[in-house]
């Protein structure tokens, strides 16, 4: 249990969805939920409210403190007084598990009781019918909290729906960690796995053709569909699409290569089953699927994947865990299948790339998470700090106060805004990417969101590049604007790119991004922000062309590492942002799968961190730069240099999976608490301004947009490494969340 979860009095919670005996995906869910929070905190008291389509369904169960019963008010009376006894209901939501056109009894039952619920949609769909939109919403009106399951449903959801943005919560689903991979020395074939309800629409007739374009493979792969038929296709139309398959892998020739197996399995034995699988094959048709469990559960057991480009596949893909594929194309699918079960280097890759991503989502985690979010619905003590260091969460006051309707002001002295001397791209550029990065964006962030997007539009000039300076007059001050600023704001572009709320707004930045494609430099930091744009807007479907060529010709521009050990670093001097230089080429690697790029970042960025390390503390190189034979420290010492390394260690733990990375984040992040060469704090804590230098007898005062930012930076990175430390700590393995914006691309297989 997390020190957080200490220092919380255990409470009850009441599960109100379908349930077993009843065999449907949600009602795993909440059996699963409701072991994984009473796993994680014995004392809660957990009890479920059981949508059922008749009465006593589930007899004498212990859990089930009352049946809601479609289609009779009387049970939801009963359920409303059960849900009485408890602090806090969890409700989840499908449409179709509950009474009424579109399920809309939920409605009523949130609507008559006074518990706080926590709404979980399970489904968000792009295009819902009116009354389907009028449920969700109604929902969101009524509900204290709603949880959604995946970047892309929490933005679909704030795209579609009217629901208060700061009511939404992104929690995964769980999954068991399930490890075990077979050794297959004795030649026998490798195994295919795709389970699951089987119904129109999962694509099993493409994998079956891609399994029959690979006889020529040594040792042929053996596919095997395992689930039965979905109840509702069952009772409509039998067998008849399990029978069409069965006819299509007779004609094709692979009776005896592709194997059906309806049989109902519990856990213990599906769990045994996808161990045996050597690649798991997710080749469904939808592009609308924001939550797959079978995919949850394939990365949990750490199972490299080979996924149709579905929202989910997308997100949890990106690390590296799979290939994603064009929809309805065996011969990708074939093709994708065909290099996880060829090449060695690959297969290892995905496979620790799964594991990694598996671990976050352990049950254990995602309970807890719950715990947590209840906790504050019923006002239970607070938390403790984390581990033996507290990061607080980032403040966006004093970036707020520095930004107006058309941009962000870049100085202020001490805290007071100084309109006139206008604003930067550079300082907007930051900016997006910060706001891109906060997982819970207000709706005054939204708004900032849009008008730095707005400002970067404004800014791009016909050959892609950017004007920088803006005068407080709303006039353009330069013809261009230098490389740098160039380079971050394409890094903008593509993080929002991926990031925004809106596809509007997605669309609007890989524009800005595929028109700067063709930007070339001869500076190495303009390229360094150039890859981070593109690597960012690599996992943003659909794929941008241009992404890919801005990331390759900006990859060669990074310089040269050199083979000197006492002095790698492809500049004779170190500047600023210095370890942006190796963050690019980290991700770059990652990216593009070339290991000897990945190996030269890491090397640079262990360098840079030996370098400016002193004692349990860093001393980050100077304004004026810092070379061989200087002295040691120098000030002043910027905040960039603390943000920038925080970005760059963060990336190193998402792409090694290695604490050390993730401890160095940290202590870049306590840089701005007072863990520096005087000892004092930059950051004012009540609004996140942040002062715009450390020197030798205190700090520069002034509070303006690029240290602020930087402070933003450090700060969400730290966050987000002790959060997956929390994860650890209850799974007993290390773990990552990584923003889609530190995420790189999972190749595209054609």
């Amino acid at each position: 249990m997390t020190a957080r979860l200490r220092m919380l009095k255990a409470p009850r919670v009441a599960l109100v969805g379908t349930y077993p005996p009843t065999r449907c995906g949600i009602a795993t869910f909440t059996a699963s939920l409701a072991d994984a929070m009473t796993t994680t905190m014995p004392a809660c008291r957990i009890g479920v409210v059981a949508s059922v389509s008749e009465q006593a369904r589930h007899g004498d169960s212990r859990d089930v403190v009352a049946e809601l019963v479609s289609g009779s008010p009387r049970s939801r009376a009963e359920a409303v007084a059960a849900l009485e006894d408890f602090d806090v209901a969890i409700v989840q939501h499908e449409f179709g598990i509950y009474g009424g056109p579109d399920g809309y009894e939920v409605v009523d039952l949130l609507r008559e009781s006074s518990t706080p619920a926590i709404v979980v949609l399970h489904t968000v769909l792009r295009e819902p019918t009116r009354a389907q939109r009028r449920v969700v919403e109604e929902l969101g009106r009524l509900a204290d909290r709603l949880v959604v399951q995946s970047a892309s449903a929490r933005a679909r959801l704030l795209e579609q729906y009217t629901v208060a943005a700061e009511k939404v919560q992104t929690i995964p689903h769980g999954a068991r960690p399930n490890l075990g991979q077979p050794a297959r020395t004795d030649g026998s074939a490798t195994v295919v796995l795709t389970w699951g309800l089987l119904s129109p629409g999962k694509g099993i007739e493409w994998g079956i053709d891609a399994i029959a374009r690979l006889a020529d493979l040594d040792r042929t792969p053996h596919y095997v569909v395992a689930g039965q038929t979905h109840p509702k296709v069952r009772e409509v139309h039998g067998e008849n699409y399990r029978e069409s398959l069965r006819a299509q892998a007779a004609a094709l020739g692979v009776s005896d290569r592709v194997e059906f197996d309806d049989s109902y399995r519990d856990t213990a034995s599906l769990l045994r089953q996808i161990r045996r699988a050597d690649v798991v094959l997710l080749p469904y048709d939808s592009r609308e699927q924001v939550v797959s469990g079978v995919l949850v559960e394939a990365l949990a057991s750490g199972k490299p994947v080979v996924a149709t480009r579905f929202p989910h596949a997308d997100e949890l893909l990106a690390g590296g865990a799979g290939l994603l594929v064009p929809h309805q194309d065996p011969a990708a699918i074939a093709d994708a299948l065909r290099r996880l079960l060829t090449d060695e280097v690959l297969a290892a890759r995905s496979t620790a790339a799964a594991r990694r991503e598996g671990e976050r989502l352990s049950w254990e985690s995602v309970g807890a998470r719950y715990l947590e979010l209840a906790g504050e619905l019923v006002r239970l003590p607070g938390p403790a700090p984390i581990g033996p260091r507290r990061i607080p969460a980032p403040r966006f006051e004093h970036l707020l106060a520095l930004s107006s309707e058309a941009g962000v002001f870049e100085h202020a002295k001490l805290t007071d805004v100084r309109r006139e001397h206008g604003y930067c791209t550079d300082d907007v550029a930051r900016a997006l990417v910060v706001l891109m990065q906060e997982p819970e964006r207000s709706a005054q962030l939204e708004r900032l969101a849009e008008t730095c997007l707005s400002f970067l539009e404004s800014a791009q000039l016909p050959d892609g590049r950017f004007h920088n300076r803006l005068s407080a007059a709303d006039t353009w001050v330069d013809a261009v604007g230098p490389d740098d600023a160039c380079g971050r704001a394409l890094w903008a572009a593509g993080t929002a790119g991926a990031g925004a709320t809106t596809r509007a707004q997605r669309a609007r930045a890989q524009r800005l991004l595929e028109a700067g494609a063709g930007f070339r430099s001869p500076w190495l930091r303009a390229n360094a922000f150039a890859v981070l744009g593109a690597v960012a807007a690599l996992g943003a479907p659909p794929r941008a062309d241009g992404a890919l060529e801005l990331l390759r010709s900006a990859a060669t521009g990074l310089g040269c590492v050199s083979r000197d050990p006492a002095w790698p670093w492809p500049e004779p001097r170190l500047t600023y942002a210095n370890a942006a230089l190796a963050e690019a080429r980290i991700a770059a690697g990652v990216a593009l799968a070339d290991d000897g790029l990945l190996a030269d970042g890491l090397e640079l960025l262990a360098w840079l961190v030996d370098v400016e390390t002193s004692g349990d503390h860093f001393s980050f190189t100077p304004a004026g730069g810092w070379a061989r034979g200087e002295p040691r420290p120098g000030f002043d010492q910027q905040p960039i240099e603390a943000g920038a390394m925080a970005d760059a260690c963060a990336r190193a733990f998402d792409a090694t999976g290695e604490a050390k990375w993730g401890d160095r984040a940290v202590v870049a992040a306590e840089w701005f608490l007072g863990r520096n060469d005087v000892r004092v704090p930059l950051l004012d804590q009540r609004t996140g301004g942040c002062k715009d230098g450390l020197e030798r007898d205190g700090v520069n005062d002034n509070e303006g947009a690029e240290s602020t930012i930087a402070s933003i930076a450090a700060l969400q990175q730290a966050r987000r490494i002790q959060q997956a430390d929390r994860s650890a700590s209850i799974s007993g393995a290390a773990s990552i969340v990584a923003t889609p914006t530190q995420r790189s691309a999972a190749p595209y297989v054609r």
